[in-house]
C-alpha cells in the first residue's frame, strides 16, 4: 500500500506544523502535498516555510495568503480579520529569498493513484483559464455551508474523481458529481489537535482517513499575542470566536 499526506493552511502555526509532519512520518508517506497558505497570521511563517522545503518530498501549492505575499499586498481584504498592520508586520519577517521560493509554487496538482484521477488545489479557480503569472491567480469565492450542489457549481472545470482542498479551513467530505474534499486547516481550529489526511492507494484503488497529533497551542497563543493584532487573530480564526474590536 502506497500513502500520501496532506495538508493545508499551515498559516504560520509551526508547533502544529510539526507535530502533523511526524505524525505523517510515522505513516511513511511517500510524497506530502501542502494545499496553499503556509504564510500569515501565525507568529511562525518563515520557520513554516523553511521546514516544509527541508522536508524530502514535499510539494506546497499557492494559496491566497500566499500570493499576498508574493505581491507584497499587505492591504486587508474585503471580509477578512486579517488586518494590514498584522500582514506588514508578518510579511516584513520574510525575505526576497523566500518570496522567490513561495512565488514558484504551482496553483494545482494531480496525482493518480488506484487508478482514479486526485487534484489538488487549495480553493476551486477557473481551470478553463489558468493563471499564467501569480498576479492571475483567482480563487472563486468560498461556499460558506457547502453542499453537493453548490460544489459542483463551484469546481464545475475540475473533472477528477475527487478534489481535495482547503481554505476555509473547515473539514468537509460531500459526495457530488465528484467527492469534495476539505482537508481542514492544520492548526487553524479551537482543538490543540494539527490534522491531515492520509491517501492509502494500490492498484485495485484507493481511500483516505483523517489523522491528527496534539500539539502546545497555549505556547501558540502566547506568541501570537507579542505579534501585532495577534490575539484579535488568535480569537477569530484559531478559537473560531466572532468578536469585534
Amino acid at each position: 500500500m502506497r500513502k500520501i499526506g496532506v495538508i493545508t493552511d499551515v498559516h504560520g502555526n509551526l508547533p502544529a506544523l510539526q507535530a502533523i509532519l511526524v505524525r505523517l512520518q510515522a505513516e511513511k508517506v511517500e510524497e506530502i502535498l501542502h494545499l496553499g497558505d503556509v504564510v500569515d497570521m501565525g507568529p511562525y511563517s518563515a520557520e513554516c516555510l523553511h521546514l516544509l522545503c527541508q522536508t524530502p518530498n514535499v510539494t506546497m501549492l499557492m494559496g491566497n495568503h500566499d500570493k499576498d505575499f508574493v505581491m507584497k499586498d499587505y492591504i486587508a481584504k474585503h471580509l477578512s480579520h486579517v488586518p494590514t498592520e498584522h500582514k506588514k508586520f508578518v510579511f516584513g519577517g520574510l525575505t526576497e529569498d523566500d518570496r522567490q521560493i513561495v512565488a514558484r509554487f504551482p496553483v494545482y496538482a494531480e496525482r493518480i493513484c488506484g487508478g482514479a484521477k486526485l487534484q489538488f488545489v487549495h480553493y476551486a479557480y477557473d481551470r478553463n483559464n489558468p493563471p499564467k503569472t501569480v498576479a492571475d491567480i483567482c480563487f472563486k469565492w468560498i461556499e460558506q455551508h457547502p453542499t453537493a450542489e453548490g460544489l459542483d457549481k463551484t469546481f464545475d472545470t475540475f473533472d477528477g474523481e475527487a478534489v481535495f482542498f482547503g481554505h476555509k479551513h473547515e473539514k468537509c467530505d460531500i459526495q457530488g458529481k465528484m467527492l469534495y474534499v476539505d482537508v481542514g486547516s492544520v492548526g487553524c481550529h479551537p482543538e490543540a489537535e494539527a490534522t491531515g489526511i492520509v491517501i492509502d492507494y494500490d492498484d485495485n484503488g484507493w481511500s483516505y482517513r483523517r489523522v491528527s497529533a496534539p500539539y502546545d497551542m497555549e505556547s501558540l497563543r502566547k506568541a501570537m499575542s507579542e505579534m501585532p493584532c495577534g490575539e484579535q487573530i488568535f480569537d477569530f480564526y484559531f478559537m473560531r470566536k466572532h468578536v469585534t474590536y
